[in-house]
């Protein structure tokens, strides 16, 4: 079995993972909405992208914790 990532290091793994797929998708839309040239968009997206995913990772670091406890503020614990 593969040795698996300890659990200390879930919080940046999934900063990671998440930043990722938000920057991705929202620079992607960002740019084909401002630009109807694939041309042009393939140019202008790879460095926007690569400008927005470290912004987006440090502010899911800083920012979840904060979501985490409003949530648990508003929302109800389950039971059980």
């Amino acid at each position: 079995m593969a040795r698996k990532i300890p659990f200390r290091f879930r919080v940046y793994f999934f900063a990671l993972i998440m930043s990722f797929f938000t920057s991705t998708i929202v620079s992607a839309i960002v740019i084909s909405f401002r630009t109807r040239s694939m041309e042009l968009f393939l140019q202008i997206w790879p460095s926007s992208f690569a400008m927005a995913w470290p912004i987006v990772f440090v502010a899911i670091l800083v920012i979840a914790p904060l979501v985490n406890k409003l949530l648990d503020v508003l929302i109800e614990p389950s039971e059980g």
